[in-house]
């Protein structure tokens, strides 16, 4: 056998003869330190750590969790030539939320453009329990419906407008858009039921409103007048002697004369500056 595989078995061994003494000695030790200190009162056995008991089925998964405390802050001394500004508290103001509804009995009628209206409306529930209440037996039958009456240049009074369309409106609803389809017309919307038979009980009516126009307006009333008639006007104002100054008509027909020889005051070229007549 080689003699470095024997040499490595021997420390080896040695090792572990020492291991094995290191244990009894300390053993040893531990039991006389336990004796000395039973029977001399140099420490009590008591005070040996001891593994915490666990009671049985206590596992501590149904309580909560305590918060830590939050620490202590301790107030700030105040330094000589340092002025200490107080903190102030900011509150974020709370801001109410809309309510579903006023307690209004109305409908509001609304342009949207040339062809469109749009209209929203609210009615107390004791007027619609009011009104169905008239029908009798044929309230379960009633609808709820929209009339769209085309009131142009006339003082509507329910019953005198040009013609009228109906929409029936679903339930729940509280707003509709209406296609109207004339540009340059009035019109006027009532809210209520509508029975089989043709009965209607009106619950509120709205607003008056009128469509634009869908073309330029024809109104030609105004009529502008150029510079150069302006002068014109000033010149005989000054020659009847209605206090105007020489001074000014001097000031005011060389100023004007200068922009007649640009050739802004023609009436028919592009960019012409024109007054309208008072």
């Amino acid at each position: 056998m080689d003699k470095d595989i024997v040499k490595e078995i021997f420390l080896l061994i040695l090792e572990v003869i020492k291991a094995f003494c290191e244990m009894i000695c300390k053993g040893i030790k531990n039991f006389f330190s336990l004796i000395w200190d039973r029977f001399f009162g140099m420490a009590d056995v008591s005070s040996i750590e001891k593994a915490e008991v666990q009671e049985w089925g206590v596992t501590g998964e149904d309580t909560w969790p305590t918060a830590p405390k939050s620490p202590s802050v301790q107030p700030e001394e105040p330094q000589p030539g340092i002025e200490r500004k107080e903190a102030v508290a900011v509150y974020a103001p709370t801001i109410p939320e809309l309510p579903d509804s006023y307690g209004d009995n109305r409908i509001v009628l609304m342009v949207r453009d040339q062809e469109w209206l749009f209209t929203y409306w609210e009615i107390r529930k004791e007027i619609v329990n009011n009104v169905l209440n008239t029908f009798g037996s044929l309230a379960h039958s009633a609808k709820m419906v929209l009339r769209v009456y085309d009131v142009t240049d006339i003082i509507f009074d329910g019953n005198n407008a040009h013609k009228y369309f109906t929409i029936e409106v679903s339930g729940g609803a509280r707003s509709w858009y209406i296609h109207a389809g004339e540009p340059n017309r009035s019109f006027c919307v009532e809210i209520g039921f509508l029975t089989p038979n043709g009965t209607f009980r009106i619950l509120s009516r709205s607003n008056t409103v009128r469509t634009p126009r869908a073309g330029v307006s024809e109104v030609t009333d105004e009529t502008w007048m150029s510079i150069a008639e302006l002068y014109e006007k000033v010149n005989v104002y000054a020659l009847m002697g209605l206090g105007i100054s020489e001074s000014v008509f001097e000031r005011a027909h060389k100023g004007w004369t200068e922009i007649l020889k640009e050739g802004v005051s023609s009436s028919g070229s592009p960019g012409s500056s024109s007054i309208s007549k008072k």
